[in-house]
């Protein structure tokens, strides 16, 4: 294939952003400056071990009388390594391509605040619980908030949801985190905001749509303006892929119907979020079209290299130990993709920097090449394109 006069360059500049579902134009030069760090606020589609690490050091105090500890999650095998699912997770390969350390939060904090002692959890007297303690050293590394089961707002979504932080709550630390250090968030870190699919998951099926959509989507633009206030400047956030074509979503038509409607509202209105964050003086905040590309490995799954985009892979006798076999499902359990299809995430972000302006070339046909690049790696093997494949997991 022909290449351009100048280097090409894997980058994150050619985000999907510049798809036609984007809701704005981005250049081509967006985020020309190297990326110095990478920030993660999520739930368990970026949670690299930070619950299973918290859930690991709770079921390991002495019994305390009262107090029912939450098991150990998820539980690993047939779970990687604390991921939900059977390998590296997105933000994992996206560090990797972006040539940066990831750490996840739960490696970084102490028992209690001052203390030297690391720990993923904290003493409190309602009993443990993660740790927010980080003694003013954030400011200094890539880290991974995400949290299984986290929601947009302050907990989650479980029967132990109010020991997991939200997004908002997971905001909260990094910024007093980095007012403790007397500092402000790096302005060339990247900062992703991804959550929602727990704010609806169980929500009452006759619960207004609009105003559970509606405080989602604000929740996470609240989260990028606290963060934007404390310095970040460059952000990612992605939409929903369709809920409602997930195994979980798929246990009726009326669930099916429920979940496909409130990811179109929920895209919706972060379409118009992510237009209001951009005016934000010297704000730079792009779109991830995960809707678009679930959608295609739905459609075309041969394309993506998948045999099988409907089943569990947990479920089928034939994925167990097979690594060739899982990485033909889409789906690892009811809700949670394979690393395959993660990988098939991260690279969507990645286009050749040298690509013309959005204006000079089919939307379409970028959105084709970056796909294509990843496929061809993807039926190497997702697993080897993740060099660090994990953070230390307790």
């Amino acid at each position: 294939m022909p290449q351009p006069s100048s280097v090409v360059r894997l980058t994150f500049a050619g985000l999907i952003g510049f798809s036609v579902w984007s809701p704005f134009e981005a250049s081509a030069a967006t985020f020309s400056n190297t990326i110095s760090k990478l920030y993660v606020f999520g739930d368990s589609l970026s949670d690299a071990g930070n619950v299973f690490n918290a859930t690991t050091a709770v079921n390991e105090l002495p019994p305390i009388p009262g107090v029912v500890l939450p098991p150990v999650s998820p539980p690993s095998p047939p779970y990687f390594e604390g991921r939900n699912s059977n390998g590296p997770v997105w933000v994992e390969y996206l560090a990797d391509e972006l040539n940066l350390s990831l750490t996840n939060s739960t490696e970084l904090s102490t028992l209690f605040p001052g203390s030297p002692i690391p720990s993923p959890i904290t003493l409190t007297p309602n009993g443990p619980a993660v740790s927010p303690f980080f003694n003013g050293t954030l400011s200094t590394t890539g880290v991974n908030f995400a949290f299984s089961g986290a929601q947009t707002g302050f907990q989650g979504s479980t029967d132990f949801g109010e020991l997991i932080p939200g997004i908002l709550a997971q905001v909260d630390w990094f910024q007093t985190d980095v007012a403790l250090a007397n500092t402000m968030a790096d302005p060339d870190a990247l900062y992703v905001v991804w959550a929602g699919p727990n704010d609806y998951w169980d929500a009452d099926p006759g619960a207004d749509l609009s105003l559970l959509t509606s405080t989602a989507v604000n929740n996470l633009e609240t989260a990028v303006e606290q963060l934007y206030a404390t310095g970040a400047r460059r952000f990612l956030m992605p939409n929903l892929p369709d809920l409602g074509q997930t195994p979980r979503g798929q246990i009726s038509p009326l669930e099916t119907q429920r979940l496909t409607s409130l990811t179109l509202a929920h895209n919706a209105l972060l379409d118009t979020a992510i237009d209001e964050l951009n005016l934000l003086p010297d704000s730079h905040v792009l779109s991830l079209d995960a809707f678009s590309l679930f959608n295609q490995a739905i459609d075309n799954p041969a394309d993506f290299g998948f045999a099988n985009v409907t089943d569990i892979c947990l479920l089928a006798p034939t994925c167990q130990g097979d690594e060739t076999v899982q990485d033909s499902f889409l789906f690892w359990d009811d809700r949670h993709p394979t690393t395959a299809a993660h990988l098939e995430l991260a690279n969507s972000a990645f286009t050749p920097e040298t690509v013309p302006e959005p204006s000079t070339i089919p939307a379409l046909g970028l959105l084709g090449g970056g796909l294509f690049l990843l496929r061809q790696v993807l039926r190497k093997n997702p697993r080897s394109q993740c060099l660090r494949k994990s953070s230390k997991v307790a």
